[in-house]
């Protein structure tokens, strides 16, 4: 008898079964209810992409995509990033993984009216990306590591700690080929962050503030680090002023590095750090072969909280 097979959008009562996919099939660990409601519904651009398979009234894999906009040469574009496409083991081979994402793509193209895809992909699923779906590897911004400086313990103190995100009011500079953020989504994003983990400063210029900086405290290899997860400012010009804030105030806080993508621009200077290149999967895709090898040639600007984690 053949296998019923259906596939539809995943409710938040289908949350439980599937946490408990993604825990004994390699999936993400953060998915649950709270997360996922917030994550992908309360989304500011209210644009995803969410989808179950059932095998014979049993869900079985799940694939979603969540959607925010970019802005490249100086124009806007709705962009897909695929984030969880997963099986069963016991589903494996079937086609489905295939089938989920594709029916990803389909709905976002014809429904949510996506201009492009980018992701970022595991080990496990990037050879899939780039030889069953069509994506090419894109510009992979190097890391830049900034260990503690002696120094920078006898720097003035031109920070100060933030508890509540919405006392922040300022029109923030978005960097041109950068996700496109305002104070609705930095509100969004860092809501639900762990708060013994995430620390925001503002940084004061000649006694006024110029930008805010979010932070997210990590052990990396048994090391106390911060990674650069977002910057608010108002003008491109503060970037490197609050950038160099950020490697005071971890050094003065006794982390051993500050961890930030290398934004592609030349009148931020970075100083100087330790660059590690090609450490995540960047992969792009358009909706056709000339785009996607376009976009695959951008340099994208990042920042540790574009990517999908840091709850």
């Amino acid at each position: 008898m053949a296998e019923l097979i259906k596939f539809s959008k995943i409710t938040l009562q289908d949350l439980t079964v599937i946490q408990k996919i993604a825990l004994e099939n390699g999936g993400s660990k953060t998915i649950n209810e709270s997360n996922f409601n917030h994550w992908y519904l309360e989304n500011p651009t209210a644009s995803n992409s969410i989808l179950k398979v059932e095998v014979d009234n049993t869900i079985e894999g799940y694939a979603t995509t969540n959607n925010f906009v970019y802005t490249l040469d100086n124009k806007n574009y709705l962009v897909a990033l695929p984030q969880n496409v997963l099986t069963t083991e016991k589903c494996r081979g079937k086609g489905l993984f295939g089938k989920l994402y594709y029916l990803t793509e389909k709905e976002n193209i014809e429904t949510n009216h996506v201009d492009f895809f980018l992701t970022s992909t595991n080990s496990m699923s990037t050879p899939i990306f780039l030889s069953k779906f069509g994506y090419l590897r894109g510009f992979c911004p190097p890391i830049l590591i900034k260990l503690f400086s002696p120094f920078s313990l006898f720097s003035k103190v031109n920070y100060k700690p933030v508890d509540d995100l919405t006392s922040i009011k300022i029109n923030h500079f978005n960097l041109n080929n950068s996700r496109k953020k305002n104070m609705n989504y930095f509100q969004w994003r860092y809501s639900q962050t762990n708060k013994k983990n995430l620390k925001v400063i503002s940084v004061i210029d000649n006694n006024q503030t110029i930008g805010y900086a979010f932070l997210i405290a990590q052990i990396k290899k048994g090391f106390r680090v911060l990674m650069l997860a977002d910057i608010i400012c108002s003008n491109e010009k503060f970037y490197s002023k609050i950038i160099k804030a950020c490697h005071t105030y971890a050094s003065k806080n006794f982390y051993v590095g500050f961890l930030m993508f290398e934004l592609q621009n030349e009148n931020i200077n970075h100083g100087s750090n330790i660059k590690l290149k090609n450490k995540f999967n960047f992969l792009v895709k358009g909706k056709c072969d000339d785009e996607t090898k376009k976009l695959s040639q951008i340099k994208f600007n990042y920042f540790f909280g574009d990517l999908d984690y840091f709850w």
